[in-house]
């Protein structure tokens, strides 16, 4: 290893960050490295120094690591959508599943808990929905559809993107000259979902136009009676169609339901979860903040012939100890899906509704675990985890957690907890 000024020679690469950069050493110090993976020997220019480490970009790769890999998508360094294509699939999944663990046992008591296996699929192909930009550039008048740079509001034109599905493809291609039509210098945005009967969004087309009704996907469940769920256009969806079936699995399996019990399902939506519960349980009650999503679940769950299903809106960040839903109730099982922010206020009371199991799917591993030490001082311990490659070739995970009600509130983190296999 030789340094010179700002550059370090031949500097090896053995780990990855949680946001996709190489993590390499110099003489104590943790280097993170732009572009680069582990096994890769590089020329790194630090750009940034800070006390405990540095941020580098790669110059030159020296000697390129056996997991490196061909993007599969010729826009890959331009487009902003993906950030690992230049690691094999294998290796993402194992440094995002390494990276999931490691945060785990650093911060939370994992004496108690068992890994399971990451939760995969298909790696392209696998996206039902998309927004996509169009504008007329600035710089060169030049009118483009497609996804944004990277780092940048620049609109990278796209006819196909190998990580769409293959109806979504059909109809950006079928109706671009249409969007491009209306492009201005004011950046738009088109929303384009995937539904059991066709593709929703298009917002010039005389197809949108025809597009009637309300969109729906189908979820198979244990009770082998598929379930119709309908939602807005415009709302969330969980993109990854094939994955949010076996995440939903997982789910009920790790609550193990039984037809006696009442459920909580928080942040609900429009039943995506809280419908595949009710198929099992006594009663359910699911909770929102908007109310057009409280009016879908409530009509998905009288379409699908599930009475015993009671939704209501509620802001989740607020106080909430006072609602009816929750005042002097008891629950035996909770299920949390929140977004990015996490559930922390929320967390803090959940152990008053005294449910033996609570599971957590979360798409941000470092608001979970802030708010996993949250139900721990509540007598909760984490029992089960697991990394779900939601979307695969991105930085991006989804993970799911179990946690189990001992009565016994942590007093003192262990010092090194370890976990079961």
């Amino acid at each position: 290893m030789t340094t010179q000024n700002s550059l370090l020679e031949n500097l090896q690469i053995n780990g990855l960050t949680h946001d996709g950069r190489g993590v390499g050493h110099f003489e104590g110090k943790t280097i993170f490295v732009n572009d680069a993976i582990p096994g890769d020997i590089v020329t790194a220019k630090i750009t940034k120094y800070h006390d405990n480490f540095d941020d580098a970009d790669c110059l030159e790769l020296k000697t390129p690591s056996p997991e490196r890999t061909q993007p599969f998508c010729s826009i890959y360094n331009q487009c902003g959508g993906c950030q690992l294509q230049h690691l094999s699939l294998d290796a993402q999944r194992y440094w995002k599943n390494q990276n999931f663990v490691t945060q785990l046992t650093q911060s939370v008591d994992a004496q108690q808990c068992q890994t399971v296996s990451p939760i995969v699929g298909e790696d392209k192909h696998y996206r039902r929905r998309a927004r996509l930009s169009y504008v007329i550039s600035k710089k060169d008048k030049i009118a483009r559809l497609g996804f944004k740079a990277k780092a940048s509001n620049e609109v990278v034109d796209i006819d196909d993107c190998p990580i769409l599905t293959p109806a979504l493809n059909q109809t950006i291609q079928d109706n671009k000259p249409a969007l491009l039509s209306q492009a201005s210098r004011a950046q738009k945005e088109v929303t384009l979902v995937e539904a059991d009967k066709g593709i929703f969004g298009l917002p010039f087309t005389e197809e949108s136009s025809a597009q009637v009704g309300t969109p729906y996907y189908t979820l198979n469940t244990p009770s082998d009676t598929p379930l119709k769920i309908e939602f807005p256009a415009d709302g969330f969806i969980q993109i990854n169609q094939s994955l949010n079936q076996q995440m939903i699995a997982q789910a009920l399996d790790w609550l193990t339901l039984n037809e006696q019990h009442n459920v909580l399902d928080l942040f609900c939506g429009v039943g995506n979860f809280t419908l595949p519960i009710a198929q099992q349980v006594n009663s359910t009650v699911g909770i929102e903040g908007e109310q057009n999503l409280v009016n879908t679940a409530t009509q998905n769950a009288q379409h699908n012939a599930l009475n015993s299903v009671s939704f209501y809106k509620g802001d989740l960040f607020k106080e909430v100890t006072p609602k009816p839903w929750f005042k002097k109730q008891t629950y035996d099982r909770i299920l949390l899906d929140p977004g990015r922010q996490g559930a922390f206020n929320l967390c803090k009371v959940l152990g008053k509704l005294k449910a033996h199991i609570i599971v957590y799917v979360s798409c941000n591993a470092a608001t979970l675990i802030r708010d996993i030490k949250e139900l721990e001082k509540q007598g909760y311990r984490l029992t089960k985890a697991g990394m779900i490659d939601m979307f695969a070739h991105t930085t991006h995970t989804e993970v799911i957690v179990q946690l189990t009600r001992t009565h016994k509130p942590l007093k003192k983190p262990k010092s090194k907890p370890t976990f079961k296999i």
